[in-house]
């Protein structure tokens, strides 16, 4: 049989697009034909006249299915995409003209197909490549963040759905605490989540290439607070392990961050082997890329557990005391966004609340202390009431 190229009455002039087995001579490999037909063919058997070849008449989505192993090899033939197959001899003589018959697969003896259970394995793209992401930042006036995520064992280009929901969760959690710190308030209220809101938009070629985008549109100067969210989370990524770098980003709003970002590197640790974060902004001066593999993720992992926080932060809140025990000195406040405060009530606050009433709106300034363990990075965060009014 010719390497290259050969021609099989019926089905064109068939060039050899990739070779998976050879010796001597392709013995397993793919071949298209001027009108674009795919065919995979394996050298099934020899006899007194010559060389018998199966072709089966494959897709592109077949084809690399086949090829990442997702499909045998056996059932590559014994199960083809057309129902049936194309036998082929070549005989050794010149002069004889080639034997080309259809077959039906239940007519193909089974030592003349591959074995059971014997795969391709070659690392696959599956889905297309993204559009260009500035332009489609430009265009759809969307802060952008590119994911490429490389899972393992996964040849094709898929993704586990559990540890892509638990990543993008933890992403989605990071990003809001972020938002919360630069807006300023205690804790995430509808507005902040409003705008750290991600969508995810397109998936495509790469190890796994997932598209996310900011829900809200940038302003009409290119601005966004999702973007400036993004900016920061990039700065403690491009950080890395450095202690000084994360001491800079980490020291003004560790007891609120730390939490978060720990567990979106924990839920990346356990699930890819590397990964690249891209940010493409409309604004044309905005953007970045961090590369992270997993022992870098695994050594940031490490120095933010050395973090231990006993900061004091404080805020003032707006809502309604649900509940106090004087002797004990403890309250409870609902917010109108149903966030609870439980602690305990500071001297200076219990002259205030001893005259307050059940079930009435105060504003109240809260003190939160927030500790965290070495070993397991578990933050535990307590309440102090300072003052009611």
């Amino acid at each position: 049989m010719i390497i290259d190229t050969l021609s099989i009455p019926g089905l064109g002039t068939l060039k050899i697009v990739e070779t998976y087995a050879f010796y001597d001579e392709p013995l397993l490999y793919c071949c298209q034909n001027a009108a674009g037909h795919l065919y995979l063919v394996v050298a099934a058997a020899t006899n007194e006249q010559g060389e018998i070849w199966l072709f089966a008449g494959v897709s592109k989505t077949r084809l690399n299915r086949i090829r990442s192993g997702a499909i045998d090899l056996h059932d590559a033939f014994a199960d083809p995409e057309d129902g049936f197959l194309i036998q082929v001899t070549v005989p050794y003589d010149d002069s004889t003209q080639l034997q080309i018959v259809s077959v039906q697969p239940n007519q193909i003896p089974q030592d003349m197909l591959p074995m059971p259970d014997e795969c391709l394995n070659l690392k696959t793209e599956t889905l297309p490549k993204l559009r260009d992401p500035k332009e489609f930042a430009v265009s759809s006036k969307q802060e952008t963040l590119n994911l490429t995520l490389n899972f393992p064992d996964t040849p094709r280009t898929e993704a586990p759905i559990a540890s892509l929901s638990m990543i993008f969760k933890s992403f989605q959690d990071v990003l809001n605490t972020i938002g919360t710190i630069l807006a300023n308030v205690p804790r995430a209220n509808e507005q902040i989540k409003k705008n750290m809101r991600i969508s995810l938009v397109d998936v495509g070629a790469g190890s796994f290439d997932v598209r996310l985008a900011s829900t809200e549109l940038v302003d009409l100067l290119d601005e966004s607070k999702f973007g400036d969210a993004i900016e920061e989370l990039l700065k403690l990524l491009e950080a890395g392990n450095d202690q000084d770098q994360l001491k800079t980003l980490l020291d003004p709003v560790k007891s609120r961050v730390v939490k978060d970002y720990t567990t979106f590197l924990r839920t990346l640790s356990g699930s890819i082997i590397d990964g690249d974060f891209t940010w493409t902004s409309p604004h044309p001066d905005r953007g970045g890329s961090v590369h992270l593999s997993k022992p870098q993720i695994q050594e940031i992992i490490g120095t933010l557990q050395e973090y231990r926080d006993e900061e004091p932060y404080t805020f003032e809140i707006t809502g309604t005391l649900t509940a106090v025990h004087l002797r004990k000195k403890t309250f409870e406040i609902e917010t109108i966004e149903k966030e609870r405060y439980i602690g305990t009530i500071t001297e200076d606050a219990i002259d205030a609340v001893s005259t307050a009433t059940l079930s009435r709106e105060y504003n109240a300034r809260i003190q939160e202390i927030t500790t965290r363990r070495n070993t397991t990075n578990e933050a535990d965060t307590k309440y102090k009431l300072l003052g009611l009014w």
